[in-house]
């Protein structure tokens, strides 16, 4: 039986439904879908020609690579869209729908290794107290548990009350399903602690129910997480930003105060290699102006 597709939005339609069975969330499914409809688009307007699956070749791969390149645009979304269509073609051949991958030996751009944007102690400190004057305690324990767990926004969008253990000495908030399904649970400091406490004595749930609620009822918009930490980021006089700022915040806070301690904080953030948060190590452009002066006024003389 010939289980050939030559309907790209057919076969691409197929292969989402096979991730959202797979449990996939609807966030990478989402990111998915538009990287490769970015691509078979681009095919599209190249070669003036419906795209279907079983006619692309390798060097529509890489001319597609060399396209983006051209355009400026920036390596970390072109590998994106290369690794959805890898994903896709490699799913496509193993299903019997195309007979070859041609993303094979296509080699992502290479990528300039540089720290995340993270707020500086001074700059988290006016956040922090921007939000304990002017919020409410939702959004002061929101804010509080994203700063000081680094939980990604999908995370603490999907937490439920029982996902919280919360004692006088100690506590932790479990992830039932982070990036990859990855279960894992996150000790939480006394500041945290105290934020959560005193919003869940205003409104205590059920264990299975939403743990952030509002006046239209419970938050499970991403957005209204990006829109909460902006909220209060402008109130405290800083550039608008988003909470992963808040989780790269937290990760290089912690190198800072554990240098070296790259086991332990990936187990926190939910990354199963250590080569993720090697990131966090790199220097950043001021601290290496810092270094080479440094260097400098130490030669003898002043020269090398």
């Amino acid at each position: 039986m010939n289980n050939s597709y030559d309907d790209f939005a057919a076969l691409l339609d197929l292969w989402l439904a096979f991730l959202d069975h797979e449990a996939k969330s609807p966030h990478t499914i989402a990111a998915y879908g538009r990287n490769l409809r970015h691509f078979a688009a681009w095919l599209e307007t190249t070669y003036r020609q419906p795209c279907a699956p079983t006619a692309v070749i390798r060097r529509d791969v890489t001319d597609y690579q060399a396209s983006q390149q051209t355009a400026g645009v920036k390596p970390a979304t072109i590998n994106n869209r290369l690794a959805a269509v890898s994903r896709f073609f490699k799913w496509a051949v193993a299903q019997g729908h195309v007979t070859q991958d041609p993303t094979v030996l296509v080699k992502a751009v290479r990528l300039t290794r540089r720290q995340p944007q993270s707020l500086s102690a001074a700059d988290l400190r006016r956040l922090l107290r921007a939000v304990h004057q002017a919020g409410d305690g939702r959004d002061i324990a929101i804010m509080e548990l994203l700063a000081g767990t680094g939980l990604r926004v999908s995370e603490t969008v999907q937490l439920r009350y029982g996902d919280l253990e919360l004692n006088a000495r100690s506590g932790m908030v479990t992830v039932r399903r982070g990036k990859g399904g990855v279960h894992r649970q996150v000790p939480l400091t006394a500041e945290v602690r105290r934020a959560l406490t005193a919003y869940l004595e205003q409104h205590p749930g059920q264990p299975e129910a939403p743990l952030w609620v509002g006046q239209r009822g419970p938050l499970q918009d991403r957005g209204a997480l990006f829109r909460i930490v902006n909220k209060y980021a402008l109130a405290a006089g800083l550039d608008a930003l988003g909470p992963h700022t808040l989780r790269h915040t937290f990760a290089t806070r912690y190198l800072q105060a554990h240098p070296g301690d790259l086991r332990n904080l990936a187990a926190i953030l939910g990354h199963s290699s250590l080569d993720t948060v090697m990131i966090y190590t790199e220097p950043t452009t001021d601290e290496l102006a810092q270094r080479m002066e440094e260097a400098e006024l130490g030669a003898p003389n002043g020269n090398l």
